[in-house]
């Protein structure tokens, strides 16, 4: 059994120098996705077998496995049964061997851990107790520059040719290189740096068992002075982007920057995901000899004193909401936000743009962002009510393709140069305005990274823009659209995005494919979550496209006259009438762009006698149901609305064929 894992051998062997006799213990880890288990094997005439049924059980193709070099007088790796040892061990995960080499510490036992990175054993001429030990290997560690989290006496290191998971072609683990150096420990203590000065004696955290209130209560009193970002990180429920490490190191030192207690780091620490010791039986410890580690580097930072605790505000209530009395709120001036773009969207506000595949979605939002940013009415004649600065997050579109419709927009706008020659041989060059506006242009944001929703509020605090566009969402989003559980985080962080940074939000979305209601909110992919959601919202329909749209004869980028309707509705002012907008763009390099607007009309039938048509009756009624919502009998129909109730009833049954309204058991209401 032994010879199919030859590993086995060399494990034991490197025991075996390390002083390893009959009844001590030495232990192997394995991890199979979040799942890490321990296991102790007692030394005796049966090691190698046991050993090597252990790995069979758990085949390196599917687990990672690790393995402490130093040895143990219990079957519990912890620091208070690690033996002496004539060993030292290093995880070397960014240093030059050849600097090594340099500086004559090569070590005796080497393997490649993952590509180009090693861990390593260096043996001592003499034993030495397991503190003595670890203070020489944390010297060791800072002088190599290897990881400074791996200097420990419970530390594992993984299991020289096996495999290692975090790479998606698993490469082998390399195997273990002897170079039959020992070195002797008086040359080791003479030639190393100190390591960083000792922690006061006094220093002793206790980690208590985490509750979710002990969270609250912590970021409670310390409202206001932890970054947004490392929130953001603290309340994560994934931890599968970027390294564990680096944020958690990132995490601890951020939190003790902004005066939170050691204490109270661990608490916070132990109960995120990125506790990477999570489960582990030596957990405790290893959060504490980082916490330490954070606290000496603090230590050492030259022309600085110790951090200081700044005062602390009052306690307010947890996770930061601001929580009003009856007083408070009827105090406040309350009005309505007014328009951003007059009739097209409200200032501040959240919402959707939505609508089938090539309706122009893109192009109308970047036309929106432009008039936003320079003040230039949208469409030619909608005013703009407030300019500013406009971010646009999409990952759908080439930067040629974007650069192509700016420029066609902006000359369209009247916003690009000139060159002009009033007399022979003097020309005037206006170059354009600078506008503030803003891209990020296919980064592959996504909504589920904590990562990049942190980076982005980075950008949104510099530039401060009126309305953030993300385009679209199905490229930005890794969960199911139609799952309120997965869509719900995303769309709560998009509601704190537009309170805390005072600017308006449009997710660009398709719809269903096949869907058949004719309003455009019934439409979207998750409608029942996103259309509850909205406070502004377009939802464009294609009514008409040329013959040979999408053919080879059509020039790269070419729009040729493509009609739509454009549903218009909001929270704070209703629903508003349907535009029909005609579209062209020239092909790649073309300045032709033009937007033809009118109000939309249905089809209209024969009404009666007094001349009116069917469609005037349908608005008067849609226009009651705005100022009422709730629902409306024939009779009060009637009554509001100064038609018969036979016309009346006309459009009605018109209205509900259309998916507008529908009949309920108390009258009719708006779908």
């Amino acid at each position: 059994m032994a010879s199919d894992y030859p590993i086995v051998d060399e494990l034991i062997s490197i025991w075996r120098t390390n002083g390893c006799q009959d009844g001590d213990y030495v232990f192997l880890s394995s991890r199979r996705g979040k799942n890490w288990q321990d296991q102790s094997f007692r030394v005796s005439s049966s090691l190698k077998d046991e050993i090597s049924a252990w790995i069979k059980s758990r085949p390196p193709k599917d687990y990672d496995l690790y393995w402490s070099p130093l040895l143990f007088k219990g079957p519990r790796r912890r620091t208070e049964n690690v033996k002496a040892s004539n060993l030292l061990w290093s995880d070397m995960d960014d240093v030059d061997l050849s600097a090594i080499e340099e500086k004559h510490l090569t070590p005796t036992y080497l393997w490649e851990s993952s590509p180009g990175r090693f861990q390593g054993l260096w043996l001592l001429d003499k034993q030495l107790p397991p503190i003595e030990a670890q203070n020489l290997n944390r010297s060791l560690s800072y002088e190599i520059g290897a990881d400074k989290s791996g200097w420990d006496l419970t530390q594992v290191l993984r299991v020289p040719g096996t495999i290692n998971h975090k790479y998606p072609d698993t490469p082998p683990v390399g195997k273990i290189i002897r170079n039959g150096v020992k070195y002797c420990v008086s040359y080791l203590e003479e030639r190393l740096k100190p390591s960083p000065e000792e922690l006061p004696d006094n220093f002793q955290l206790q980690i208590p068992e985490v509750s979710r209130q002990e969270v609250l209560n912590i970021l409670t009193r310390y409202h206001g002075k932890i970054p947004r970002k490392v929130l953001t990180l603290l309340f994560s429920t994934s931890a599968t982007h970027g390294k564990r490490s680096d944020i958690l190191w990132y995490i601890e030192h951020a939190l003790h920057d902004a005066g939170v207690s050691p204490s109270e780091i661990l608490v916070l620490v132990k109960s995120s995901v990125w506790n990477k010791y999570r489960g582990r039986p030596d957990e405790d410890h290893r959060l504490l000899t980082e916490m330490k580690k954070i606290l000496e580097n603090k230590f050492q930072e030259p022309g600085e004193d110790e951090a200081a605790v700044p005062e602390r505000e009052e306690p307010r209530f947890s996770m930061g909401f601001n929580i009003e009395n009856y007083s408070e709120v009827l105090g406040k001036i309350a009005t309505q936000p007014g328009w951003l773009v007059e009739g097209f969207w409200t200032k501040r506000s959240h919402g959707i743009v939505a609508g089938e595949p090539k309706s122009l979605k893109s192009i109308l939002t970047t036309d929106l962002a432009l008039s936003i940013a320079s003040g230039k009415p949208f469409l030619g004649q909608f005013p703009v009510k407030e300019s500013g600065p406009v971010l646009i997050v999409q990952n759908e579109n080439a930067d040629w393709i974007m650069k192509d419709r700016i420029e066609k927009m902006i000359i369209n706008k009247g916003l690009g140069g000139e060159v002009t020659s009033d007399n022979p041989g003097t020309v005037t060059i206006t170059f354009p305005p600078q506008l503030p506006i803003y891209f990020i242009n296919q980064q592959g944001y996504q909504f589920n990274d904590p990562i990049h929703r942190a980076l982005l509020e980075e950008a949104i605090k510099k530039i401060k823009p009126v309305l953030v566009i993300f385009d679209p969402l199905y490229l930005m989003f890794d969960g199911d659209v139609n799952s309120a559980k997965d869509l719900n985080p995303v769309l709560n962080w998009l509601l704190y995005l537009k309170t805390e940074y005072k600017t308006g939000v449009i997710v660009v979305h398709h719809w269903n494919k096949g869907s058949s209601p004719k309003r455009g909110g019934q439409r979207m992919l998750g409608s029942t979550t996103l259309h509850g959601w909205v406070e502004s919202a377009w939802y464009i329909e294609v009514i008409s496209r040329p013959e040979g749209d999408g053919s080879d004869e059509i020039n790269p980028g070419d729009t040729p006259p493509i009609t739509l309707v454009l549903e218009r509705e909001f929270r704070s002012a209703g629903i508003f009438p349907k535009v029909e907008l005609t579209v062209s763009m020239g092909g790649f390099n073309e300045s032709t762009y033009s937007v033809e607007v009118k109000r939309h009309t249905k089809k209209k039938k024969a009404a009666a006698s007094q001349g009116r048509n069917l469609g005037d009756d349908q608005d008067r009624i849609m226009e009651l149901f705005r100022l009422n919502k709730k629902p409306l009998s024939l009779r009060l129909i009637s009554e509001n609305t100064g038609l018969s109730k036979r016309r009346a009833n006309g459009a009605i049954k018109a209205l509900v064929e259309s998916g507008e309204i529908r009949e309920t058991s108390s009258g009719y209401e708006v779908v």
